[in-house]
Protein backbone atom coordinates (compact mmCIF):
# COMPACT_ATOMS: atom_id res chain seq x y z
CA UNK A 1 0.00 0.00 0.00
CA UNK A 2 1.17 3.35 -0.62
CA UNK A 3 1.42 5.87 2.29
CA UNK A 4 1.96 9.63 2.12
CA UNK A 5 2.50 11.83 5.43
CA UNK A 6 1.43 14.63 6.00
CA UNK A 7 3.70 15.88 9.54
CA UNK A 8 4.55 18.88 11.65
CA UNK A 9 8.24 20.66 10.96
CA UNK A 10 9.24 18.66 14.12
CA UNK A 11 7.76 14.88 14.99
CA UNK A 12 7.67 14.48 18.98
CA UNK A 13 9.19 11.08 20.20
CA UNK A 14 5.57 9.61 20.08
CA UNK A 15 5.05 10.36 16.63
CA UNK A 16 8.77 8.92 15.31
CA UNK A 17 7.89 5.99 17.30
CA UNK A 18 4.52 5.67 16.16
CA UNK A 19 5.74 6.30 12.43
CA UNK A 20 9.25 3.38 13.06
CA UNK A 21 6.98 0.09 12.07
CA UNK A 22 5.27 1.77 9.33
CA UNK A 23 8.54 2.55 7.79
CA UNK A 24 10.09 -0.25 8.48
CA UNK A 25 7.48 -2.81 6.97
CA UNK A 26 8.12 -3.88 3.75
CA UNK A 27 4.27 -4.51 2.60
CA UNK A 28 3.96 -0.42 3.38
CA UNK A 29 5.48 1.76 1.01
CA UNK A 30 5.99 5.58 2.11
CA UNK A 31 6.15 7.61 -1.14
CA UNK A 32 6.78 11.28 0.25
CA UNK A 33 5.57 13.47 3.00
CA UNK A 34 4.14 16.60 3.01
CA UNK A 35 5.89 18.83 5.84
CA UNK A 36 4.16 21.75 7.68
CA UNK A 37 5.67 25.28 7.51
CA UNK A 38 3.69 27.44 9.39
CA UNK A 39 4.05 31.26 8.74
CA UNK A 40 5.85 33.60 11.55
CA UNK A 41 3.82 34.89 14.25
CA UNK A 42 1.02 31.80 13.79
CA UNK A 43 2.02 31.44 17.42
CA UNK A 44 1.46 34.95 18.56
CA UNK A 45 -2.08 34.83 16.81
CA UNK A 46 -3.22 31.75 18.52
CA UNK A 47 -2.17 33.14 21.58
CA UNK A 48 -4.26 36.72 20.90
CA UNK A 49 -7.27 34.51 19.61
CA UNK A 50 -7.45 32.16 23.23
CA UNK A 51 -6.70 35.49 25.48
CA UNK A 52 -10.16 37.00 23.53
CA UNK A 53 -11.73 33.22 24.39
CA UNK A 54 -10.53 33.53 27.98
CA UNK A 55 -8.05 30.67 28.00
CA UNK A 56 -4.78 32.68 27.62
CA UNK A 57 -3.56 31.75 31.26
CA UNK A 58 -3.88 28.05 30.60
CA UNK A 59 -1.91 28.35 26.68
CA UNK A 60 1.09 30.48 28.60
CA UNK A 61 1.01 27.75 30.77
CA UNK A 62 0.87 24.86 28.22
CA UNK A 63 3.47 27.17 26.05
CA UNK A 64 6.15 27.33 29.31
CA UNK A 65 5.68 23.52 29.20
CA UNK A 66 6.25 22.96 25.47
CA UNK A 67 9.27 25.59 25.57
CA UNK A 68 10.99 22.72 28.41
CA UNK A 69 10.03 19.87 25.91
CA UNK A 70 11.55 21.44 22.76
CA UNK A 71 14.85 22.09 24.26
CA UNK A 72 14.59 18.33 25.17
CA UNK A 73 13.20 16.85 22.66
CA UNK A 74 11.30 16.61 19.33
CA UNK A 75 13.40 16.02 16.26
CA UNK A 76 12.97 17.74 12.73
CA UNK A 77 11.02 16.18 10.49
CA UNK A 78 12.67 16.49 7.43
CA UNK A 79 16.15 15.36 9.04
CA UNK A 80 13.92 11.56 10.26
CA UNK A 81 12.58 11.58 7.01
CA UNK A 82 15.67 11.49 4.91
CA UNK A 83 16.99 9.06 7.68
CA UNK A 84 14.33 7.15 6.64
CA UNK A 85 14.79 7.83 2.63
CA UNK A 86 11.85 8.94 2.44
CA UNK A 87 11.70 12.81 0.59
CA UNK A 88 9.81 15.60 2.39
CA UNK A 89 8.33 18.62 0.81
CA UNK A 90 7.81 22.02 2.84
CA UNK A 91 4.14 23.14 2.84
CA UNK A 92 2.52 26.45 3.74
CA UNK A 93 -0.82 26.39 2.54
CA UNK A 94 -2.04 22.79 2.32
CA UNK A 95 -4.95 23.30 -0.41
CA UNK A 96 -3.04 25.68 -2.83
CA UNK A 97 -2.88 24.15 -6.56
CA UNK A 98 0.38 23.76 -6.09
CA UNK A 99 0.08 21.45 -3.15
CA UNK A 100 -2.88 19.25 -4.12
CA UNK A 101 -1.47 18.52 -7.44
CA UNK A 102 1.95 17.28 -5.36
CA UNK A 103 -0.39 15.02 -3.32
CA UNK A 104 -2.03 13.70 -6.30
CA UNK A 105 1.36 12.54 -8.13
CA UNK A 106 2.30 11.15 -5.24
CA UNK A 107 -0.79 8.28 -5.84
CA UNK A 108 -1.70 7.12 -2.47
CA UNK A 109 -3.66 4.47 -1.34
CA UNK A 110 -3.73 6.09 2.50
CA UNK A 111 -2.36 9.34 3.99
CA UNK A 112 -1.14 9.37 7.64
CA UNK A 113 -1.67 13.07 9.55
CA UNK A 114 -0.18 14.79 12.52
CA UNK A 115 -0.17 18.16 11.88
CA UNK A 116 -1.84 20.83 9.26
CA UNK A 117 -5.28 20.81 11.85
CA UNK A 118 -8.79 20.18 10.57
CA UNK A 119 -8.44 18.25 7.19
CA UNK A 120 -10.60 19.75 4.56
CA UNK A 121 -11.77 18.99 0.93
CA UNK A 122 -10.88 18.62 -1.53
CA UNK A 123 -7.45 17.05 0.41
CA UNK A 124 -9.07 14.47 2.41
CA UNK A 125 -10.12 12.31 -0.31
CA UNK A 126 -7.20 12.53 -2.31
CA UNK A 127 -6.09 9.40 -0.95
CA UNK A 128 -7.87 6.58 -2.12
CA UNK A 129 -9.08 4.37 1.38
CA UNK A 130 -8.53 7.53 3.17
CA UNK A 131 -6.47 9.56 5.67
CA UNK A 132 -5.68 7.98 8.97
CA UNK A 133 -5.09 10.07 12.15
CA UNK A 134 -4.94 9.84 16.00
CA UNK A 135 -7.81 10.59 18.36
CA UNK A 136 -6.22 10.47 22.16
CA UNK A 137 -9.75 9.82 23.47
CA UNK A 138 -13.03 7.68 22.53
CA UNK A 139 -14.58 9.50 19.82
CA UNK A 140 -18.44 8.20 21.53
CA UNK A 141 -17.52 9.80 24.84
CA UNK A 142 -14.60 12.51 23.97
CA UNK A 143 -14.01 14.57 20.90
CA UNK A 144 -11.89 17.90 20.59
CA UNK A 145 -8.43 18.65 23.31
CA UNK A 146 -6.42 18.50 25.19
CA UNK A 147 -5.38 14.90 25.84
CA UNK A 148 -6.73 13.13 28.40
CA UNK A 149 -7.48 16.22 29.93
CA UNK A 150 -11.16 16.23 30.54
CA UNK A 151 -11.41 12.33 31.21
CA UNK A 152 -9.36 12.85 34.21
CA UNK A 153 -11.40 16.53 35.45
CA UNK A 154 -14.68 14.45 35.40
CA UNK A 155 -13.28 11.44 37.31
CA UNK A 156 -13.64 8.82 34.30
CA UNK A 157 -12.23 5.85 35.26
CA UNK A 158 -11.02 5.21 31.77
CA UNK A 159 -10.42 6.41 28.21
CA UNK A 160 -9.24 5.12 24.93
CA UNK A 161 -7.01 5.86 22.26
CA UNK A 162 -8.62 5.55 18.68
CA UNK A 163 -6.98 5.92 15.02
CA UNK A 164 -9.70 6.88 12.37
CA UNK A 165 -9.97 7.86 9.31
CA UNK A 166 -10.56 11.19 8.76
CA UNK A 167 -14.29 12.95 7.96
CA UNK A 168 -14.43 16.43 7.57
CA UNK A 169 -16.21 16.91 11.05
CA UNK A 170 -13.45 16.84 13.74
CA UNK A 171 -13.37 13.26 15.27
CA UNK A 172 -16.12 11.66 13.92
CA UNK A 173 -14.53 9.59 11.68
CA UNK A 174 -14.96 5.92 11.09
CA UNK A 175 -12.59 3.96 13.85
CA UNK A 176 -10.04 1.70 12.50
CA UNK A 177 -8.38 0.22 15.90
CA UNK A 178 -9.57 1.43 19.01
CA UNK A 179 -7.76 0.25 22.85
CA UNK A 180 -8.77 1.29 26.38
CA UNK A 181 -6.37 2.76 28.70
CA UNK A 182 -7.03 2.69 32.69
CA UNK A 183 -7.35 5.50 34.55
CA UNK A 184 -5.59 4.91 38.05
CA UNK A 185 -6.59 7.30 41.15
CA UNK A 186 -3.04 8.31 41.69
CA UNK A 187 -2.60 9.45 37.86
CA UNK A 188 -1.82 13.06 37.33
CA UNK A 189 -2.73 14.63 33.67
CA UNK A 190 1.02 13.58 33.14
CA UNK A 191 0.90 10.54 34.01
CA UNK A 192 -2.50 10.05 32.64
CA UNK A 193 -1.66 11.39 29.08
CA UNK A 194 1.83 9.26 29.05
CA UNK A 195 0.30 5.95 29.52
CA UNK A 196 -2.27 6.74 26.61
CA UNK A 197 0.63 7.53 24.05
CA UNK A 198 2.29 4.83 25.10
CA UNK A 199 -0.63 2.30 24.38
CA UNK A 200 -1.53 4.10 21.18
CA UNK A 201 2.30 3.79 19.91
CA UNK A 202 1.65 0.70 17.74
CA UNK A 203 -1.51 1.52 16.74
CA UNK A 204 -1.16 3.26 14.00
CA UNK A 205 1.06 0.32 12.12
CA UNK A 206 -2.07 -2.02 12.71
CA UNK A 207 -4.76 0.64 11.18
CA UNK A 208 -1.97 0.78 8.18
CA UNK A 209 -1.86 -3.05 7.85
CA UNK A 210 -6.03 -3.15 8.43
CA UNK A 211 -6.63 -0.17 5.55
CA UNK A 212 -4.41 -2.13 3.18
CA UNK A 213 -6.86 -5.10 2.85
CA UNK A 214 -9.50 -5.15 0.46
CA UNK A 215 -11.75 -6.85 3.28
CA UNK A 216 -11.08 -5.07 6.13
CA UNK A 217 -14.31 -2.65 7.10
CA UNK A 218 -13.66 0.53 9.81
CA UNK A 219 -16.47 1.04 12.17
CA UNK A 220 -19.03 3.91 11.89
CA UNK A 221 -20.28 6.01 14.39
CA UNK A 222 -23.38 7.13 13.96
CA UNK A 223 -23.88 11.01 14.48
CA UNK A 224 -25.98 10.48 17.36
CA UNK A 225 -23.71 8.32 19.26
CA UNK A 226 -20.75 10.87 18.88
CA UNK A 227 -19.56 12.39 21.80
CA UNK A 228 -19.37 16.26 23.19
CA UNK A 229 -16.85 18.08 21.72
CA UNK A 230 -14.62 19.58 23.91
CA UNK A 231 -11.71 22.11 24.07
CA UNK A 232 -8.79 23.89 25.79
CA UNK A 233 -9.71 24.73 29.50
CA UNK A 234 -8.82 27.86 31.01
CA UNK A 235 -6.72 28.51 34.14
CA UNK A 236 -9.42 28.38 36.25
CA UNK A 237 -10.30 24.67 35.08
CA UNK A 238 -6.41 23.75 35.30
CA UNK A 239 -6.03 24.26 38.75
CA UNK A 240 -9.61 22.84 39.40
CA UNK A 241 -7.95 19.52 37.67
CA UNK A 242 -4.70 20.08 39.83
CA UNK A 243 -6.42 20.19 43.18
CA UNK A 244 -8.62 16.87 41.94
CA UNK A 245 -5.61 15.20 41.59
CA UNK A 246 -4.49 15.96 44.63
CA UNK A 247 -7.41 15.09 46.84
CA UNK A 248 -7.40 11.89 44.88
CA UNK A 249 -3.84 11.15 45.88
CA UNK A 250 -4.35 12.10 49.48
CA UNK A 251 -7.48 9.69 49.85
CA UNK A 252 -5.36 7.08 47.87
CA UNK A 253 -2.80 7.51 50.77
CA UNK A 254 -4.88 7.12 53.39
CA UNK A 255 -6.77 3.90 51.89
Amino acid sequence: MRIVLLVPAVLDSFFTRALAPVLDDPQLDVVGALVERRPRGSRLRVLRRELRKGRGGFVLVMAARRLRRTRSGGEPAVAFLERHGVRGWPVSDLYAFETIALLRSLDADCAVRSGFGIIREPVLSIPRRGMLSYHHGDIRRYRGQPVAFWELYNGEREMAVTVQLLSERLDAGRIVVQRPVPIRPTDSWRDLRQRAYDAGVDMLHEACRLVARDDFVPEVVPPEQLGDLYTLPNLRQWLGLQRRVLLRRLRAARS
